[in-house]
């Protein structure tokens, strides 16, 4: 059944939809055993997902991936493209290299390596502790690719750090807006640019998210970008809103402190409005944590929220929100591929990562899920 509270404690409402409704149960496509899924749809219409930390159909285990998706849920099929044999890791924990921020504009597939920051001192046990914390470092590079994933330009060096970072904390868990095949659907108002969001701080208990534009033709050129820097976060109408060339000056679009993780957004064609999801471990990762609550708390439950706006800086309206998303499993970085939009623009699929937690990766449930649902207007 939807979720209609009409209170919610730190947000207000959606006026257009009362909540969301699941029309099916969950589903892992079978053989997938990675996770985050971010998307890429091209112009000619494949849809392409750039996944961390998998072992997909039998490969070997690999922190990069990308696989094509074709087709529509529940008659999709998935299948390993590339495990980016260019890009190296670095060595040792400052810089945990994965890839995120994936967008085709025409057929060129942009995807962005990024890094986490694991060389925390006091958490000695990193692998029980510090990998679930994985603070937010940078965006080491750009890069892209003209044969559907086969080779990639532009990959970083393992010895490019923080020094020479494309983007900065802000902007480590980069999304970019979805705006049809090959970013041929940007509304007027909004010219060529491009959009990305990002939350800050850590991958799963975040306490903003920041929004920056680009021309479409010129994601590669850093001195293009601009970033958000409007007072408001995302709770005023903003018709002119400010933009900086400074990354640091960037304010926050939406703020919800110690619940926010790696945000994606949507635009809806039909409807001429965004979406904006993200979900959250309830306990936030941070270092005042105590080791043994950590422990015991992070990643045994998360919620799901989604909410609707009219432009990519808001005002947003929630629509959903569950404080047990999926119980007993512990799912996260929920997207709505435009490619699977109900011609209504109310409804569609959403995908999103099994959690690592149950069955600890054994294939059941880790991987690439799906699950249709539909928007309930007011």
């Amino acid at each position: 059944m939807p979720n209609d509270k009409t209170v919610h404690p730190r947000f207000r409402r959606s006026e257009l939809f009362a909540g969301l409704e699941w029309l099916t149960e969950s589903s892992r496509f079978e053989g997938t055993n990675s996770d985050m899924h971010w998307v890429a749809w091209t112009e000619n219409g494949n849809l392409f997902t750039v996944d961390d930390d998998g072992q997909n159909f039998g490969s070997p285990w690999n922190f990069a991936n990308l696989m094509r998706v074709e087709g529509t849920p529940p008659n999709h099929v998935v299948s390993l493209i590339s495990q980016f044999p260019e890009l190296v890791r670095p060595e040792g924990d400052r810089c945990r290299r994965y890839v995120d921020g994936a967008v085709a504009v025409g057929s060129r597939i942009y995807v962005a390596a990024y890094d986490y920051d694991n060389l925390v001192p006091g958490y000695e046990e990193r692998e029980s502790v510090i990998g679930l914390l994985s603070v937010n470092s940078g965006v080491a590079a750009m890069m892209y690719s003209d044969d559907e994933g086969t080779t990639w330009q532009n990959v970083p060096s393992p010895e490019d750090g923080p020094e020479s970072y494309f983007l900065g904390p802000k902007f480590a868990g980069l999304a970019f807006v979805q705006f049809g095949p090959g970013a041929t659907q940007i509304p007027e108002a909004h010219g060529d640019y491009l959009y990305a969001l990002s939350n800050d701080g850590n991958w799963e208990t975040g306490d903003h998210v920041f929004l920056a534009r680009v021309p479409k033709d010129s994601i590669l050129d850093r001195s293009a970008w601009e970033f958000f820097a409007s007072p408001g976060e995302g709770a005023i109408s903003i018709e002119e809103p400010i933009w900086s060339k400074d990354e640091h000056a960037a304010r926050p679009i939406l703020r919800d402190p110690g619940r926010i993780g790696h945000p994606t957004m949507t635009y809806v064609p039909a409807l001429n409005r965004f979406l904006l999801s993200y979900s959250t471990d309830p306990v936030p990762h941070t270092l005042n944590t105590p080791r043994e609550v950590a422990l015991k708390t992070w990643d045994q439950t998360a919620e799901l929220l989604l909410f609707e706006g009219p432009t990519p800086w808001g005002p947003w309206g929630l629509i959903h929100h569950d404080e047990a998303w999926e119980h007993p499993h512990t799912p996260y970085l929920p997207q709505i591929p435009g490619k699977w939009l109900d011609e209504d623009g109310q409804g569609g699929w959403m995908i999103f990562s099994g959690d690592y937690v149950i069955p600890n990766c054994e294939g059941e449930y880790y991987g690439f899920m799906t699950r249709r649902f539909r928007l309930t207007p007011r």
